[in-house]
């Protein structure tokens, strides 16, 4: 009977350390599908002469969206393409930043709250940018 008893203990350990080995693997995985989430990430291609909105929204929102516009974000733009391309700041209609960027570079673009990202162009290009909350 003792026996019994000592094992059924065991049993409720061992029960007890996988149920909460179970918890932890699963707030893990949640997190990291939160963290996927709120990285919006898009890969663009641009046509030669064109100019694109890409952090807007409404009329002329050609690109990505920001989901975090009403808040302040960090756009993080890669240049995938073999030609240079310029990328411009606005604030309520007027040019705040320009910035070039080259083949194969990456750059951080600060976007406060309202501010609107372009993207203008001469020659084909390739772009991946994605947006995270501005802390």
């Amino acid at each position: 009977m003792y026996c019994f008893l000592q094992q059924k203990r065991k049993s409720k350990k061992h029960n007890l350390k996988r149920n909460q080995m179970k918890k932890f693997i699963l707030i893990v995985v949640i997190m990291l599908v939160f963290q996927i989430d709120t990285n919006a990430q898009e890969v663009l291609e641009l046509d030669p002469g064109q100019s694109m909105c890409i952090s807007g929204k409404g009329k002329g929102q050609d690109g990505a969206i920001n989901p975090f516009m009403e808040t302040g974000s960090v756009a993080i733009v890669k240049n995938l393409g073999e030609n240079q391309f310029s990328i411009r700041v606005e604030y309520e209609g007027k040019v705040k930043e320009k910035i070039r960027l080259d083949p194969s570079r990456i750059t951080r673009v600060i976007l406060p709250k309202g501010h609107v990202m372009y993207f203008d162009n001469k020659l084909k290009t390739k772009t991946e940018v994605s947006f995270r909350a501005l802390q």
